[in-house]
């Protein structure tokens, strides 16, 4: 009887216990998702007084055509920089000064040297970070292979864009990655072979 009575016991009680913790966990979670919101949203306030590149949204398009724009350095300044932070070690700066070489040879009309800035600066960006600077570098560079009407490399790029996002934890530009990917009939998961 006694064996029954403690199985009894055992079977109530967990049958409160269950049900409490799932209610604990999904409380945990959501106040995880709220912090991890707001720190997003602070970083990506710093991450624009810092000025990594990301995409711009319509209202910060709005907001900048209103402040002069920064000075933009020239193709041999940002060359020197490179070759210094390459010789001083600094990886984390070369994706951004990569990528900031590239509008440099934008600007001159040079498209390889542009193409060639932009996979250098997707590929210190992926190694080194910062997440901003490497997944703004791929999307111009999924931007520039949907001009030319490769459609799988853009595609290709814009996962690499998304899930640099995601490493970041801006799940802002994630979404609007994803969105456009959807647009453009690519898939979505990390599987790029079923176009």
């Amino acid at each position: 009887m006694g064996d029954q009575a403690t199985f009894e016991t055992l079977l109530s009680a967990a049958a409160f216990a269950i049900p409490v913790a799932v209610l604990l966990t999904l409380f945990a979670l959501l106040l995880n998702r709220r912090l991890k919101r707001s720190s997003v949203k602070s970083s990506q306030a710093s991450r624009s007084a810092v000025g990594i590149a990301a995409p711009l949204s319509p209202a910060r398009e709005q907001a900048e055509a209103a402040e002069p724009p920064p000075k933009l350095e020239d193709v041999e300044t940002l060359n020197k920089k490179i070759e210094l932070a390459l010789a001083r070690g600094e990886k984390t700066s070369l994706s951004r000064l990569y990528y900031d070489l590239a509008a440099g040879h934008e600007r001159l009309g040079n498209v390889e040297a542009r193409m060639s800035a932009l996979r250098s600066a997707a590929g210190y960006g992926a190694l080194h970070g910062p997440g901003g600077a490497h997944a703004a570098a791929r999307l111009a560079l999924a931007e520039a292979a949907q001009r030319s009407g490769d459609l799988t490399t853009a595609c290709e790029q814009w996962q690499m864009a998304k899930a640099a996002y995601q490493q970041a934890g801006d799940t802002d530009q994630q979404e609007r990655v994803e969105k456009r990917m959807r647009e453009n009939g690519c898939p979505t998961d990390w599987v790029l072979t079923d176009f």
